[in-house]
């Protein structure tokens, strides 16, 4: 198995971005000027613009560093897909709390600020794009048209539910948590994204309502041994 790529964004920007978020959150979105945030993270205007472009870009900066680090994992893991998609997610959860404070200002800052979800909702859709992407590539041949998007869509959902779950200290370990759930929610498109569930058969059991349930196990056990000689 290759080792992951490292990490796309470098300390010092995330640094960089942490002090930004905190420098909104105590002066409010509005009143906050791109020449507060340079002085924040020591920068000239010039530079600050550059390097992040507007306070959005600011907010927003783990998360494009996030996307791109998970499509670097997508385009060179050799995990199985479902393995791949549960650790892709994980280690966009992982790289979005690992500052807890300017992750729960961060939070709060989009929570209270209109124009900041409307950046999320593209966000969201920047992440449905790279998780569909990856699952048309890898998909059993005939899987239905739909399943990339929505799988795609649910992966996020998961995600950002735990997300939500975490910074509300519903849940300690957010990373463990969201491999759980994503677990469960891949086990569903099994028969989609890999060869052994695409060649998983149904059993049908017929039988008389009067019948004990031992007599049900009986005759549903020999079928499945009766099948599978």
């Amino acid at each position: 198995m290759p080792a992951k790529p490292p990490p796309v964004s470098a300390p010092h920007e995330h640094e960089n971005s942490a002090a930004a978020i905190r420098r909104l959150a105590e002066q409010g979105y509005e009143a906050t000027t791109a020449g507060d945030l340079a002085d924040a993270v020591g920068m000239s205007r010039s530079t600050f613009f550059r390097r992040f472009g507007s306070k959005d870009d600011v907010i927003f900066a783990d998360h494009d560093h996030a996307l791109a680090q998970l499509g670097a994992f997508l385009d060179s893991t050799e995990l199985a897909p479902a393995d791949a998609l549960a650790e892709g997610t994980a280690d966009v959860l992982r790289l979005l709390v690992r500052d807890p404070e300017a992750a729960r200002l961060r939070f709060e800052l989009m929570r209270e600020t209109p124009a900041l979800r409307d950046r999320e909702l593209v966000i969201t859709h920047r992440y449905e794009r790279v998780f569909a992407r990856y699952i048309r590539r890898v998909q059993q041949p005939e899987t239905p048209d739909w399943v990339a998007s929505a799988l795609a869509a649910s992966l996020v959902a998961v995600h950002n539910a735990t997300l939500r779950d975490w910074l509300r200290d519903r849940v300690s370990d957010a990373p463990r948590a969201v491999v759980r759930d994503l677990r469960r929610l891949l086990a569903l498109y099994d028969r989609w994204l890999s060869a052994e569930g695409a060649h998983q058969r149904v059993l049908v059991a017929v039988y008389d309502a009067a019948a004990s349930p031992d007599a049900v196990l009986s005759a549903v056990a020999s079928q499945i041994e009766a099948e599978a000689r």
